[in-house]
C-alpha cells in the first residue's frame, strides 16, 4: 500500500519532499521502521481486552464523560457544548475535547501528523536506535475520496463515529483543531481521526485501495524509510535548522529535553 523509499542521505530526502505540494500532504515520524501506525487507545485496549469497536467506543465515551466532569479543577477553560443540533458544531466539539486529552496523555483515538516534514523528521529519530521512517500522507487526495464515497452523508458518517454502536464505514479523516494549544503550534501538528477504535491506520486504508502508494492516478502514500547509520548525521542537520526539543516542547520541558544533544554534540 505505502510506496516504500529507501533514503541514501539528507540531500535526497530534500530532493524528494521538495516535490510534494506543502498543502497537500502531511507527515509522521516513527523511530523504528516495523512499527504499525496505531492510536493510544487500540494499543491500551489491546494490552487488556479482547476487544471491538463498540468495546472501544463505549470506553472512550467514559474517559471523555469523566474528563469532562473533572477538567473544571485544573483549568479555567470552558469547553462550549452546542446547544443546537448542528452536526458540524458536535464533530468539532467532539474532537477538541479528544485532542485536549491527549495533550495531557490521555490514551484516545487520534494520530499526531504534522504539517513539516523536518518536525517528522525530529519525532523518528527522537529515541531512533535502528532503521527509522517516515509516512507521508496526501490528505487532499483522501477527502476526495471520503465526499466521493459519502456525498451528503460524510459529516453525519464522522458523527456516528462517536455513538456506541460505531461508525458503519471504516475512513479516516484529517482534522485540526480551531483553537491550538502552544505544543500544537510549535509542531505544526494536527491529527488523523479513524472512525473506529480497533483497527490500525494499515487497516483503514486497505479500503481506499491504494497501491503501491497510488490512489486515483495520483501519489498519496509515500514511506520513507531512513537508515541508522546516518542517525546523528540527520540531529546535526535538525540542529542547524533550529529544529530541537527546546523548540518543539513549549518552556522548562523543551529545554530539559534538549539537554540530551550534548550526548550527540560531545
Amino acid at each position: 500500500m505505502w510506496k516504500e523509499v529507501r533514503i541514501d542521505n539528507w540531500q535526497h530526502y530534500n530532493r524528494i519532499i521538495s516535490q510534494l505540494n506543502p498543502n497537500d500532504w502531511i507527515f509522521r515520524g516513527q523511530s523504528w521502521v516495523e512499527w504499525k501506525i496505531q492510536t493510544s487507545l487500540h494499543r491500551e485496549l489491546l494490552k487488556f481486552i479482547e476487544t471491538n469497536n463498540e468495546v472501544g467506543v463505549e470506553i472512550e465515551r467514559k474517559m471523555r464523560n469523566e474528563f469532562l466532569s473533572s477538567f473544571h479543577l485544573y483549568s479555567s477553560y470552558l469547553f462550549k457544548e452546542p446547544l443546537d443540533e448542528d452536526i458540524d458544531k458536535w464533530i468539532e466539539y467532539r474532537l477538541e475535547v479528544l485532542a485536549t486529552m491527549q495533550h495531557y496523555g490521555s490514551p484516545t483515538r487520534l494520530l499526531d501528523w504534522t504539517h513539516s516534514p523536518y518536525i517528522a523528521t525530529f519525532f523518528a529519530l527522537d529515541g531512533a536506535t535502528g532503521d527509522f521512517c517516515i509516512y507521508a500522507l496526501n490528505t487532499r487526495i483522501l477527502e476526495k475520496c471520503n465526499k466521493e464515497m459519502f456525498g451528503s452523508s460524510y459529516n453525519h458518517r464522522k458523527n456516528l463515529a462517536f455513538y456506541r454502536r460505531g461508525a458503519k464505514d471504516d475512513f479516516v479523516f484529517p482534522y485540526e483543531p480551531r483553537q491550538k494549544n502552544e505544543r500544537l503550534r510549535k509542531q505544526q501538528g494536527l491529527f488523523l481521526v479513524p472512525s473506529v477504535t480497533d483497527k490500525s491506520l494499515d487497516e483503514l486504508l486497505e479500503n481506499y485501495k491504494i497501491k503501491d502508494g497510488m490512489l486515483q492516478q495520483e501519489e498519496v502514500a509515500f514511506k520513507y524509510i531512513f537508515s541508522k547509520e546516518h542517525i546523528l548525521d540527520y540531529w546535526i542537520k535538525l540542529k542547524q535548522m533550529n529544529i530541537t526539543h527546546e523548540t518543539i516542547y513549549p518552556g522548562f520541558e523543551g529545554f530539559c529535553k534538549s539537554l540530551k544533544l550534548n550526548i550527540i554534540n560531545n
